[in-house]
């Protein structure tokens, strides 16, 4: 089987027999994520199209969407809605697809800021809402292993931010690490909406305890669960200098 790079798909182009493509939003190693629309509605939709040479058994695509729909009470994680096989150049490739979200990558948003740097104060609610969606994944057994900004989306709404997270990593079964790699993989994000090292001195220190010097056993000695991060930061004085 010939090894895909890119699907290079037309906006216009008709998939399958329900959907359009509008345009594209994404690519990784397993394959690429269009913005498309359903023909008979004109609902818009996100499908992410799998190169048959990564996944030629589709047990990736098929352990995914499980995955996805067991974690559907999640809103933090996209809504799977249903999967597509269509013919590429003769070749068989499978499509998820699932909500659209308004969001963008939260590496994009932080560039549009003075120094790729978020407040305080913003940076601190992108945290808690990180890591009140994580929370939830965790406690129905399962994990990310892939958290960063750019598999992040971000969506101001009124004075909270809301966050969608993509690109799950299929790392195995689910394990008690494999979460608290999710939880220094969080408060890495923190650290680069912080402005990272070369705005770490300055931090205050209720900001710097978080971050913990970026040490994976203090980290894990102070907040060893998503849990333990979220009430810690539902607890911690407020001060002035936030």
């Amino acid at each position: 089987m010939a090894k895909r790079v890119s699907f290079e798909f037309r906006p216009g182009r008709k998939v399958g027999a329900r959907y359009v493509i509008e345009g594209l939003l994404g690519a990784g190693s397993e394959g690429e994520v269009y913005r498309i629309r359903e023909l008979d509605t004109d609902i818009h939709r996100a499908a992410k199209f799998y190169f048959p040479h990564i996944d030629p058994t589709r047990r990736k695509f098929v352990r995914h969407a499980q995955r996805l729909n067991s974690l559907r009470n999640c809103p933090i994680v996209l809504q799977y809605h249903h999967s597509e096989v269509i013919k590429v150049r003769k070749e068989q490739v499978v499509a998820l697809i699932s909500d659209l979200c308004d969001g963008i990558p939260l590496e994009q948003w932080l560039r549009m800021h003075p120094g790729h740097t978020a407040t305080p104060y913003q940076s601190l609610h992108i945290l808690y809402a990180l890591t009140r969606g994580l929370e939830a994944i965790h406690l129905l057994g399962h994990y990310h292993a892939d958290v960063h900004s750019q598999n992040i989306l971000i969506q101001p709404r009124g004075v909270r931010f809301e966050l969608k997270l993509i690109d799950f990593f299929d790392w195995g079964k689910p394990a008690r690490y494999k979460q608290q790699q999710d939880v220094r993989d969080a408060i890495a994000v923190f650290f680069e909406c912080l402005g990272g090292v070369k705005c770490y001195a300055g931090l205050p220190p209720e900001l710097k305890h978080i971050i913990a010097g970026r040490r994976h056993d203090l980290i894990r000695k102070r907040f060893p669960t998503t849990t333990a991060l979220r009430q810690h930061l539902e607890t911690f004085p407020w001060t002035d200098r936030l």
